[in-house]
This record gives structure tokens, C-alpha cells and sequence, in this order.
């Protein structure tokens, strides 16, 4: 469970994983918060779609074992982050962040506009 925390922390907090270089106005900040864990996807699943109406709707592969996922209900009033750790031997998934709002609890930007090539101003 310790290993899995941990882990969780890392992906919750690329940036904390790798320290990357950043500008001299950002800062880290350590904060304890509170997982809501099952011994699998599936059920968790099950508990966001039977308890809060709830489906997932994007999904990013942190790594090889680690899924991100992002729920929401119908209405987009609520929304829920779930990350998922899965070894040979177990799986956990852990919701990480859940929260309501008036309709835009979850809103995708139709044209992102990315840059060309991101270039690094700090130094490492």
C-alpha cells in the first residue's frame, strides 16, 4: 500500500517525479490528502456508475502500470479523477480527486492550440 501511494504521488505530481526545471515563481508544495481506494478497476467502475451515475470519459497511460482516468455524470455536474496501479500480482485504483459543479465540471477544449516545439528557459 505504501509502494502504491508513493506511486500515486508521482503521478499526481509528474513534475515532484522528475524535478524539472521550472520558472523561479513556481514552487513545490507538499500536501496530505485522503484516497479512496478498491483492489480493482472493476469495481471501481461499478461503485462510480451504481453510486454516482457516473462514466469515464478520458484516460491517459501515465506508464507501463499506472492509468489515469476521468469520470463525470451526464449532466457534467460532477467529476472524478481515479488512478489505477496494476502489477503482476495486484491491482488498486484510488480516486484521487471528486467534485461538483453547475454543469462544466468537465469541458474538453475543441482546438487546443499546442506549440511547435516546446523549448526549455530554466536551467536544470
Amino acid at each position: 500500500m505504501k509502494k502504491l501511494i508513493l506511486t500515486l504521488a508521482f503521478i499526481v505530481s509528474p513534475a515532484l517525479a522528475q524535478t524539472p526545471p521550472k520558472p523561479p515563481d513556481m514552487y513545490d508544495l507538499k500536501v496530505p490528502f485522503l484516497l479512496h481506494c478498491v483492489k480493482s478497476f472493476e469495481r471501481m467502475i461499478e461503485i462510480l456508475h451504481d453510486d454516482f451515475g457516473e462514466a469515464p470519459i478520458a484516460m491517459s497511460h501515465m506508464s507501463p502500470t499506472s492509468t489515469m482516468v476521468i469520470f463525470t455524470n451526464k449532466d457534467r455536474t460532477q467529476s472524478t479523477i481515479v488512478i489505477t496501479k496494476k502489477t503482476a500480482t495486484e491491482e488498486e485504483a484510488c480516486m484521487a480527486w471528486s467534485g461538483t459543479s453547475d454543469g462544466m465540471s468537465f469541458s474538453l477544449n475543441p482546438n487546443p492550440e499546442f506549440p511547435s516545439a516546446p523549448v526549455s528557459k530554466f536551467k536544470t
